[in-house]
């Protein structure tokens, strides 16, 4: 299994849209199903006087948004394990949605590793050591 991750800073945003709850419900939902990913849970929060944190727990692991409409900044962490094309399609999709100027993003691949080694032997180790 290898895990994608695009994190981006979308700048120069629509200061209501980035805080608004409904957008951010909708921008989430409509990312997960670019992405065909499944949704086990969101959770948007609203901070005071503005700005919200969004999140959407997916089967295939997680896509977060942060904004600062004072700034007109929204950022994004969307990371799954299903593979690099459909981490672009929810990533692409978020970029159609968010009325923004300019959008940085970094892509990142996490390849598999191995298991590591049984909590018995890093004692072991730990003791010879």
């Amino acid at each position: 299994m290898n895990v994608s991750v695009i994190l981006a800073t979308f700048e120069g945003c629509n200061a209501k849209q980035i805080n608004s709850p409904d957008f951010f419900e909708e921008v989430l939902k409509a990312a997960a199903d670019a992405g065909s990913f499944t949704i086990l849970h969101t959770y948007i929060h609203p901070f005071s006087p503005q700005g919200l944190t969004g999140a959407a727990v997916l089967a295939e692991s997680h896509i977060t948004l942060h904004s600062w409409p004072e700034t007109g900044t929204l950022f994004i962490d969307l990371a799954t394990c299903s593979g690099e094309e459909a981490t672009w399609a929810a990533f692409e999709k978020i970029c159609e949605l968010v009325e923004h100027q300019s959008v940085r993003p970094q892509s990142l691949q996490c390849p598999s590793r191995p298991a590591p080694p049984p909590l018995s032997l890093i004692t072991h180790r730990n003791e010879l050591k």
